[in-house]
């Protein structure tokens, strides 16, 4: 029996499983340093190797390092956290005001990930039955980057913002979605539960 080359070894297997049991979202910490170009063209390229549907690759990775597009996008976020808080009342209220939920100033770089539900056509092998595969074959592509930088010490941020004027503001096509906004910090230390 013959060893294949693409098996991976017991070590590669525990990283692997460390990389996706270590990954978190974290609140606080941040440092301003920049994303080495390099890092970010590694973490990008795994996105792109996510599977997706019919091979239909969907997703856009937009970089954001525009101090004035960041602020603009923390306003978009400002307006929608408040339409949610209004969803509760008393303390619940209060308490969720108090979450920290974004850190799109304090990261020196974000990124806008779009999903073009028009990409391929109208006829894409795999979405007939369910044609939301789009959206989940972009949030795989989301996930990829986020546990290749468990290991070097950084994390994101997930945003929830009103699609249609973020959409806009991304310039992209009526067809695209916004399944999530990523901040890409270094973090001063690793952290192992949500701050």
């Amino acid at each position: 029996m013959t060893t294949s080359n693409h098996r991976f070894t017991e070590a590669e297997r525990r990283g692997l499983y460390r990389a996706i049991h270590e990954r978190r979202d974290v609140r606080s910490q941040f440092l301003p340093d920049r994303i080495p170009p390099d890092v970010l063209a590694r973490l990008l390229e795994a996105a792109h190797h996510a599977p997706s549907v019919g091979f239909m690759q969907p997703w856009d990775f937009i970089v954001i390092e525009s101090r004035s597009v960041r602020e603009t996008v923390l306003a978009m976020h400002e307006q929608e956290n408040q339409k949610a808080a209004e969803r509760f009342e008393g303390e619940r209220q209060e308490h969720y005001r108090s979450l920290k939920l974004q850190g799109i100033m304090e990261s020196p770089l974000n990124l806008c990930i779009t999903c073009d539900r028009s990409r391929g056509g109208p006829h894409v092998l795999g979405r007939n039955s369910i044609v939301e595969t789009d959206l989940f074959s972009t949030c795989m592509a989301v996930q990829k980057p986020l546990v290749g930088g468990t290991g070097r010490r950084y994390w994101r941020w997930l945003g929830e913002y009103s699609r249609p004027r973020t959409d806009k503001h991304s310039a992209k096509s009526a067809g695209a979605r916004l399944p999530a906004r990523v901040s890409l910090p270094w973090l001063r230390e690793r952290v192992f539960r949500s701050a």
